[in-house]
């Protein structure tokens, strides 16, 4: 990672574990929680990296706002941390995740479009998937689901990569963000047991192998159908997870006012309420 930002992540964390409070000129609310700790706080994250540096095989991972998500998600328990993250490296040699951004999808997503070529307006990178076009039923009695469950990890390390990019670059960004159009969503194609036990893979694959790498999760034009499976999904989702989704109906002056608010217009597409013409 490059030094400017491992040095702007380093003097926060050092200053709040000294005086206890952060104080920065930026206005990205959330890029300051990520990097502001307690003193206990930056004890357990010391201790943590005394146990797991000589593990880790990439240098990003050896990096302070790389190891403290995986204490923030087992509030900062040492022991647990440890425990998940040695699962999540397991999970990436056993899955070959060194090597899934050289495979060929590109049957996968004509059929289930999802893209990471939308930023924020600080840079952040936004995932944009058009979901209520997805036969969610079909790829499970297609044999389709195994690939496209592997295709959405992809999707979500090439997210997290292009956050450690936009890091690079002086950028203070250390989430992306999720949007999600429903348009189309209905219970024959999305809602068969099968298709629940897809999205709660999907999830809980999320949760496991990328936490706290969410910003905004913007799910829109859902109809009132998906009361059906809310309660389903909501139990594999943490309470931190949670507090970031954000659900709107099928009135796009509303979502569409809450999305341009962090992404200019220039960078969505009109299924998301934008300009921009994909080529």
């Amino acid at each position: 990672m490059d030094n400017y930002f491992s040095k702007i992540c380093g003097v926060s964390l050092l200053i709040v574990a000294l005086f206890g409070h952060y104080v920065t000129g930026q206005t990205n609310t959330i890029f300051d929680g990520d990097l502001v700790i307690t003193q206990s706080q930056k004890i357990a994250l010391d201790k943590f990296k005394a146990r797991v540096l000589p593990i880790l095989p990439d240098a990003y991972m050896k990096e302070d706002i790389y190891l403290i998500r995986w204490l923030r998600a087992k509030q900062f328990d040492v022991n647990q941390a440890e425990e998940f993250l040695r699962e999540n490296l397991k999970w990436r040699k056993a899955n070959q995740m060194e090597k899934i951004h050289s495979e060929d999808f590109s049957d996968i997503v004509t059929d289930y479009p999802v893209y990471v070529d939308t930023f924020d307006k600080n840079g952040a990178p936004v995932i944009t998937a058009i979901a209520g076009s997805w036969d969610l039923r079909k790829a499970h009695l297609s044999g389709e689901s195994t690939r496209l469950h592997r295709f959405l990890d992809k999707t979500m390390d090439e997210a997290a990569m292009k956050v450690r990019e936009a890091q690079s670059q002086g950028k203070n960004v250390t989430r992306f963000h999720f949007l999600l159009n429903l348009d189309g969503f209905n219970l024959v194609q999305h809602g068969c047991p099968r298709c629940f036990l897809g999205i709660i893979s999907f999830i809980q694959s999320y949760e496991n192998h990328f936490p706290g790498l969410t910003d905004k999760i913007v799910i829109f034009n859902a109809p009132a159908t998906i009361q059906a499976v809310r309660p389903i999904v909501r139990g594999a989702i943490s309470s931190r997870t949670r507090g970031n989704i954000h659900l709107y109906g099928t009135n796009k002056a509303e979502w569409q006012k809450y999305l341009l608010q962090f992404i200019d217009a220039e960078q969505l597409t009109e299924d998301f309420g934008g300009k921009r013409i994909r080529e």
